[in-house]
């Protein structure tokens, strides 16, 4: 099964090189990340923006009015939605907000608000055998990852993409809740990504490429604090052989109004709530550096690494440092066991072709050496690649075609069947949340043991365009292979194959941007029911319609 995997991933990239070398001078517009989730803008030093400032030292801007209404029709779908959470029915996003710019200082308030319906759904189905549950909850007691959030409406107000910047020279210094996306991938950035809403955090940037005699340099430095949600994950009473199955994570929760009991029968305080609180906290710090080499154009090369540990267990000085298994090594037997993701990437581009293509690949390996990584390169390992490719016309128009290849599985059997806790992505062993935010993913959202194929087409016309995308999206294949290998059962992958039509259009100062998507889903929840001897049978298939409009009004 494995090896029929990696030729499918073979010929899809195989594919991709060969559309890759057609040549059709445009500029790709549209990226995968967008569809879901619009970022705001550099408003810093941009003569191109509307100031509305009546003073002369000052600076103001009003960033666009941005809103999502979106309805699903049976269960969640989607990722790189920012503050938007998984729900079924409908749900509601909105942003607006101010910048301000004085001297060095920059000051961006953007506040965003979410409101969900948070629908009941068919989650991991109760009647599965208990060894199924079993195996269920050896991935999910290690990462904060829930169907659903809580079962009732979903209502949040957000800072957003809010921050304040203090700028010299090429050099930035800021305090921000937005959102950040490292690396060139455009659907499933493996470290940092706009699936979970922006987190508070501390960074020091490069407003503008280093120019070097060797060629041109940018860095990103950042630390921050990331939110414990509570959310439960589904079948939470699950026991077997007497024993519960689901162990609660540290309960972080937002309000903290009810007062319980410590071990002797006292009542906690609230001094001593806060104290739990700040001693279960997650510190997450990173960096990103990219250099464009001076001998070659049109070539980006990129490393990045992050770091997430309890703030109680950082005690040492090395785990201050953004930069973790080259300056020192994180010892195997540490009882806290940090999340240590370390990537490289490349972006390059061939204007005369009008094509770019790109690449992240990443390892979630918290201690090696260079002899064990070229003995055993995939372990640990996942990756992400696409391009972007334009195909111009003799008329006013152009075609555009994009596409993106991601996998996070785990590719050795040590892997798969380790006794331990299984080290698949965003999974802690100590930091049992995971690589989460409010129980979200900080990176790719096809999440642990996942796969993703997306390929999309557009006409485009200025800022205009209508497109068709199609994606095959596989869930937790380590779990999968993990509670179905002994059966010898290879038939219940979890898979979605979804189509979406979409458009945007642009009227004046209204931009529209409808989607309209179907989704197939074959063996909902890995769930397939032997009712007959015959041993190819359908599993449990779900259809459904999705819906988007996005709305941005430009003041």
């Amino acid at each position: 099964m494995r090896s029929s995997k990696n030729l499918f991933y073979i010929a899809n990239l195989a594919l991709f090189l060969l559309i890759l070398v057609a040549s059709s001078k445009l500029r790709a517009q549209a990226d995968f990340k967008s569809d879901n989730y619009i970022f705001t803008d550099n408003y810093w030093k941009d003569s191109t923006k509307k100031n509305i400032s009546l003073l002369p030292t000052v600076k103001l801007y009003a960033l666009p009015l941005t809103t999502k209404v979106q309805w699903v029709q049976n269960h969640p779908y989607n990722w790189n939605d920012g503050a938007m959470v998984p729900a079924k029915g409908w749900q509601q996003y909105a942003r607006v907000g101010i910048n301000a710019q004085w001297k060095f200082i920059e000051l961006q308030f953007a506040p965003e608000m979410v409101n969900a319906q948070n629908q009941q759904f068919e989650s991991f189905p109760l009647d599965a055998d208990p060894v199924i549950w079993r195996d269920y909850y050896r991935f999910y007691n290690f990462i904060e990852l829930p169907e659903r959030m809580g079962d009732k409406q979903y209502s949040q107000l957000l800072l957003g993409q809010s921050f304040i910047k203090l700028h010299y020279k090429k050099w930035s210094l800021g305090v921000s809740t937005a959102n950040q996306w490292w690396g060139p991938a455009q659907r499933n950035a493996l470290l940092l990504s706009s699936t979970a809403a922006g987190f508070p955090h501390i960074n020091i940037a490069t407003d503008q490429p280093l120019v070097t005699k060797v060629g041109k340099l940018s860095i990103d430095i950042m630390a921050g604090k990331v939110t414990n949600g509570g959310w439960e994950p589904p079948g939470s009473f699950m026991s077997y052989r007497g024993n519960p199955l689901y162990v609660p994570k540290s309960q972080v929760w937002k309000s903290i109004s009810y007062l319980g009991k410590n071990a002797l029968g006292q009542p906690i305080t609230i001094y001593e709530t806060y104290k739990a609180i700040e001693n279960k906290a997650r510190v997450i710090s990173g960096i990103n550096i990219s250099y464009q080499p001076k001998w070659i154009n049109n070539l980006t090369l990129g490393f990045e690494q992050t770091y997430m540990q309890y703030q109680k267990d950082m005690n040492q000085w090395q785990d201050y440092l953004p930069i973790k298994n080259i300056v020192t090594s994180i010892p195997n037997n540490k009882i806290e066991q940090p999340i240590i993701l370390t990537g490289f990437y490349f972006n390059y581009e061939m204007p005369a072709a009008q094509t770019s293509f790109y690449g992240e690949v990443g390892w979630n390996l918290n201690n090696t050496s260079f002899r064990n990584w070229l003995l055993q390169p995939d372990k640990g390992y996942a990756s992400t690649w696409g391009f972007k490719k334009i195909f111009t016309t003799a008329h006013n128009y152009y075609w555009e075609l994009l596409g993106e290849l991601t996998q996070t599985q785990l590719l050795t059997r040590a892997e798969q069947f380790s006794a331990n806790v299984p080290p698949s992505w965003y999974l802690g062993s100590n930091i049992r949340q995971g690589y989460t935010h409010d129980g979200q993913l900080i990176g790719a959202g096809v999440g642990p043991g996942g796969s993703s194929q997306t390929l999309e087409f557009n006409w485009r016309q200025n800022k205009n365009r209508i497109g068709f995308s199609f994606e095959r999206r596989e869930h937790n294949s380590d779990f999968l292979e993990f509670a179905f290998y002994n059966s010898q059962d290879f038939r219940r992958f979890y898979v979605d194959f979804v189509s979406t039509l979409k458009v945007d259009w642009t009227y004046k100062n209204i931009t529209v941007g409808p989607r309209i998507s179907y989704m197939q889903t074959n063996n909902y929840e890995w769930n397939l029911y032997q009712t007959v001897n015959t041993y190819f049978i359908p599993g449990r298939d779900v259809q459904q319609w999705m819906g988007q409009l996005n709305i941005q009004y430009h003041f």
